[in-house]
């Protein structure tokens, strides 16, 4: 008979496109069950959001991995647990008392040059609030962001407008992540992706995070579990739709109100609801001892021999990789930065101007091979070889028919894009299907798209490892 496990529960998610959130019920959870056996070993090879991992984390010993150090993160604080110390962990979790010495240390110091700009936001987003938002206002607030917004590294005191110049020493000498006072997101995004308030609290927030007591012995458990709960706050206060990729225009009046709505959120109340949140769904799994989280390219967990080499071996490797030529890194940069807090160079316009979108330059950005029309194969046949060569199953998450791979069979001319998907994967595994949901999926400016979410399940590996 099998062993049973109780229904996991699943988490609430950053805002995060693909995340699989509506493809586990009913779907993905099923095949799980039928390829997997409670307690085997579950591979999420990119973990993007952590939905997939923390939901099978209350079934199975769950490995991740993923590139983007945010993501990495994520996964730890929802799966890095230990049956034995797990409830012991969650016992010591008090936000307000772990994080507001440093917060109100550093804020103070950035509220000072700020002062007039933060009261003049307030004014603003209090009109908002008390339903004043009547053209005079949507006017008056434009005008405090287009101000707002000259402000960043590599502009000079005295380009900057007031209420703003009190604040451009804050500029001088940054690079290094011990700079105090900390003010990555207030100079680099506030009135951007955030309004300026929220980045004073995301700044301050995050140095104290770092400044968690050293002697704790639960002090790098809870610094990331923090550092989860302030991403996944960071994730739905942006200003922007819901996610990076670009800041809201300023020209209708509608997207200031969209935007004044956003940045009413308390970061600070916000992260103590992600905390409570991301510990409630920690208490409530029945964790497997042994799992562990990777930040890295999927090609570093390859052997010279091209095969995965993972801590004892795999029962089922889940492949959700990038559907589209969009690299997610140029959609969550802002994340990222904020975890790895190092004050990154900004790329520029020929110009010599920083893009609105505020990213990192190419050199700070990870692009995947996926998101290539000319490698995408070559990375597909890079993870079959790897998994069938350790001996273990795979499934793989992708779309239909906006999927990069199968619009390149379509260019190259096979009339049925899936069937030859279907062949690719039988190069690797005796057992191929091509499972269908249909959904509706919103993309780069679209919406209501209808398309098939697709699981392709492989199973029996050749033993015989086959060149290409």
């Amino acid at each position: 008979m099998r062993e049973t496990k109780p229904a996991p529960r699943l988490h609430r998610s950053i805002w995060y496109m693909g995340a699989k959130s509506r493809l586990i019920p009913g779907f993905l959870e099923k095949v799980l069950a039928d390829e997997l056996p409670v307690g085997g070993t579950f591979i999420d090879l990119m973990c993007g959001s952590g939905v997939v991992s923390a939901w099978c984390a209350g079934l199975y010993r769950v490995i991740s991995n993923d590139v983007q150090s945010y993501s990495a993160v994520i996964a730890r604080s929802l799966i890095e647990h230990s049956p034995g110390t797990r409830d012991d962990f969650l016992a010591t979790l008090d936000p307000e008392a772990d994080l507001s010495k440093s917060y109100e240390a550093n804020y103070a110091l950035l509220a000072g040059p700020y002062g007039a700009a933060l009261e003049e936001e307030a004014t603003c987003l209090d009109a908002y609030a008390k339903d004043r938002a009547d053209g005079a206002w949507a006017d008056s607030y434009r005008e405090y962001l287009r101000t707002a917004a000259a402000l960043y590294p590599g502009v000079s005191g005295e380009n900057i407008a007031e209420p703003f110049r009190g604040a451009a020493a804050l500029l001088e000498g940054r690079g290094e992540p011990a700079s105090r006072p900390a003010c990555l997101a207030t100079t680099y995004y506030s009135n951007i992706y955030f309004g300026l308030r929220q980045s004073l609290q995301i700044d301050s927030l995050r140095i104290a995070i770092d400044e968690l007591a050293e002697g704790d012995p639960w002090r790098e458990a809870r610094r990331t579990h923090y550092l989860s709960a302030l991403l996944h706050a960071a994730s739905v206060s942006t200003s922007g739709t819901s996610h990076f990729a670009q800041p809201r225009h300023l020209v209708k009046d509608s997207e200031l109100q969209a935007m004044a709505r956003r940045r009413l959120t308390d970061i600070r109340e916000s992260l103590a609801e992600y905390s409570a949140a991301i510990a409630q769904t920690v208490g409530e799994t029945v964790f497997t001892e042994g799992n562990q989280v990777f930040n890295s390219d999927y090609r570093e967990l390859l052997d010279d021999e091209g095969a995965f080499r993972f801590p004892s071996g795999p029962g089922l490797v889940y492949l959700d990789p990038p559907y589209t030529a969009d690299n997610y890194s140029r959609f969550y940069h802002v994340l990222e930065v904020l975890t790895r807090y190092d004050y990154p160079e900004l790329k520029r316009d020929r110009g010599g101007g920083i893009l609105r979108g505020r990213y990192p330059v190419l050199s700070h950005r990870f692009r995947s091979d996926f998101c290539s029309p000319t490698k995408v194969e070559d990375e597909f046949r890079k993870v079959l070889f790897g998994v069938a060569s350790c001996g273990a199953k795979l499934v793989i998450s992708y779309a239909s028919p906006t999927g990069l791979l199968l619009k390149e069979y379509v260019r190259e001319g096979y009339d049925d894009p899936l069937a030859r998907l279907h062949d690719l994967c039988g190069e690797f595994f005796a057992s191929v299907e091509i499972l269908r949901r249909p959904m509706m999926h919103s993309g780069q400016g679209d919406s209501n798209i209808s398309i098939d979410e697709l699981l392709v399940v492989c199973g029996r590996p050749h033993s015989r490892r086959r060149a290409w």
